[in-house]
């Protein structure tokens, strides 16, 4: 099992620290999740793995060697259709060439009722599709190209019910093949009912939780969404107390 570990990073913009002996660590074979409130620094620290920023203080050990990371924003040039747009991505991105009948292969394993969508989508032009269309098509895509590591900031956000569904089973397909894989959300419900395991920015560290009923717990809380608001504003914890009801 190859782990990617994150130990004791430290940083800071000018005007603020987000990361004080912050450590975590994503296992192949499954999904990790990373939850904050906005600005706690979850893509800061996404750009940190991937080198586009350098800690102030820590180590990164990354024995992965094939990664891909899906940012927030997702910009296509709409006067090109998606098989283009992610042509030119495969041709960056991916170690081997590889076609539509690949990514179908994974698909009709992974969430089959995906198919027929993906199908209408593959021909159409960018500048018709939705921004979630182009969200969960870009995303799906993604997992089908060959690596061992994905890093995904908020995969869902803006994507209608039915294809945050087939998003999460196209995640749970790759980690099941073998990748590891950290993904951000707002949704605390999402992430805690689809990975194994989540970790909550909160007074600049990584706080880890093997699920969302251990998550509530440690927060004295009755509902997730209580317990992330707590979390988010540095609460005192007190595990001997009983969870506040509301």
């Amino acid at each position: 099992m190859s782990i990617l570990q994150a130990d004791c990073i430290d940083f800071r913009y000018p005007e603020k620290p987000l990361f004080s002996q912050a450590s975590l660590q994503v296992c192949s074979g499954s999904m990790t999740g990373l939850l904050g409130p906005n600005g706690a620094g979850k893509t800061t620290f996404f750009d940190i793995l991937c080198g586009l920023k350098k800690p102030d203080n820590g180590q990164i050990t990354n024995p992965f060697t094939q990664q891909l990371y899906l940012s927030q924003t997702l910009m296509t040039p709409p006067a090109l259709r998606m098989y283009d747009i992610f042509k030119m991505t495969a041709l960056l991105c991916s170690p081997a060439p590889i076609n539509k009948c690949h990514i179908q292969e994974k698909l009709a394993r992974w969430s089959p009722r995906i198919l027929d969508r993906y199908n209408e989508i593959w021909s159409k032009k960018s500048s018709l599709c939705s921004y979630g269309e182009k969200r969960w098509f870009f995303t799906v895509s993604l997992l089908s190209i060959a690596a061992d590591f994905y890093i995904l900031d908020e995969p869902t956000a803006g994507v209608d019910p039915e294809f945050r569904f087939h998003i999460w089973q196209c995640l749970r397909g790759a980690a099941q093949d073998g990748a590891a894989i950290l993904v951000s959300s707002h949704n605390v419900d999402e992430i805690s009912e689809n990975c194994q395991g989540f970790y909550m920015i909160s007074q600049q560290k990584f706080l880890h939780f093997e699920d969302g009923e251990a998550f509530k717990y440690h927060y004295q809380a009755s509902t997730l969404d209580q317990a992330f608001i707590k979390a988010a504003c540095g609460a005192d914890m007190h595990k001997s107390s009983q969870p506040i009801r509301p």
